[in-house]
């Protein structure tokens, strides 16, 4: 895997966890039924502070009903017009979403979440601390021998699957 793909892998990937950790602390049952994400002002300021590169996904999804279908349309959105061409090449990212490395990433990601639910949701965590703890998790041992594993079994799987 090129240096070139493997940044831009986890600059994609930091997206969808910022997303996610949008989603986990900052969504609101709507009056007219649905769920929102409602991100209060100070919440605003913290995050223009912190991860001002992140800004423009709140922007467009703060206030909005959100879904399924309009969360991964914002991260691809987001993706497209702050990355693909910028500060990536053109395509990369098209590239990194298809790879089963970031598919791989997405998977350990989404197991450590539903894993780690109920610590996640004692306390506001601020999303440095997602990452952290996410990178801890991820490094140890047993999740590396398992991603090995996973990674050997799509592999294989694409190897069967092209002959």
């Amino acid at each position: 895997m090129s240096t070139a793909f493997q940044q831009a892998l986890q600059r994609i990937l930091e997206v969808v966890m910022f997303e996610n950790w949008l989603r986990f602390y900052f969504i609101t049952e709507r009056e007219e039924g649905g769920l929102a994400l409602a991100v209060p002002e100070q919440g605003l300021l913290r995050i223009r502070e912190r991860y001002p590169q992140l800004m423009p996904l709140v922007e467009e999804l703060n206030g909005k009903e959100i879904s399924f279908e309009l969360s991964r349309l914002a991260v691809c959105t987001f993706v497209a017009t702050q990355f693909d061409g910028k500060t990536m090449p053109a395509d990369m990212a098209n590239l990194v979403l298809d790879s089963d490395g970031f598919q791989l990433e997405m998977h350990l990601f989404n197991n450590w979440v539903q894993g780690h639910e109920e610590q996640l949701d004692t306390n506001f965590l601020d999303f440095s601390a997602w990452q952290r703890l996410f990178q801890e998790w991820r490094n140890s041992g047993k999740v590396r021998e398992w991603a090995a594993g996973l990674a050997g079994a799509c592999r294989a799987e694409a190897s069967a699957t092209t002959q």
